[in-house]
């Protein structure tokens, strides 16, 4: 049984390291919290870093895990989980929690068929995105392939996410931030709490 975690844990630490490289590579930032109270510590430290005042977050077994209401109480900044089309736009930081990561083009992938999960990614200008470890897949096929498993099929609105939001204009200059977050911070749980089971 031993031999088997190892093999486990070393595969999944192959695909992080190639995931973080190819995410980076798209000027994202990634990190790896080992459950989901060391999570919600690098949460605490970004939105420290970022000066927020004002958070979203996504309604998510995920983002439920890491504890923030209780973690935060009164010292830290507003915490807004409910009428998220009145507190993401104006909302420093939104925190989501992604179904899969896929290492070949460091790309995140969510259902966001709930209107939630795209305003807390897309309005406030840091998206802090969790992912499950476990859920790192190597390529976009194998990611079809696990939503493709479901009785459902695939969800009516699935959403990729390879870095910050970037655009160009005619001449080719690159300008980061324009059309959703400037900052795109990806942190892994390897062992979230039994809510996000």
């Amino acid at each position: 049984m031993r031999a088997k975690t190892e093999k486990v844990d070393g595969e999944a630490q192959t695909l992080y390291e190639a995931f973080k490289l190819n995410a980076e590579a798209v000027s994202a930032r990634v990190d790896r919290a080992a459950d989901s109270l060391e999570a919600a510590f690098k949460v605490t430290e970004i939105v420290r870093q970022v000066g927020a005042k004002k958070v979203v977050a996504e309604p998510s077994p995920l983002v439920d895990s890491l504890g923030l209401d209780a973690l935060w109480n009164e010292s830290g900044p507003s915490l807004h989980r409910g009428n998220l089309r009145l507190h993401a736009p104006d909302a420093e930081v939104g925190i989501s929690g992604l179904d899969l990561a896929i290492v070949e083009t460091g790309t995140l992938v969510q259902d966001a068929t709930c209107i939630g999960g795209r305003l807390v990614s897309m309005l406030p200008p840091v998206h802090v995105a969790l992912v499950r470890t476990d859920r790192i897949v190597a390529t976009l096929r194998v990611a079809l392939d696990r939503y493709s498993g479901n009785l459902n099929g695939l969800p009516p609105y699935l959403a990729f996410i390879s870095g910050p939001s970037r655009t160009a204009d005619i001449e080719r200059v690159l300008t980061i931030g324009v059309h959703g977050p400037g900052e795109l911070r990806i942190i892994f749980i390897d062992r979230p709490g039994v809510e996000a089971v």
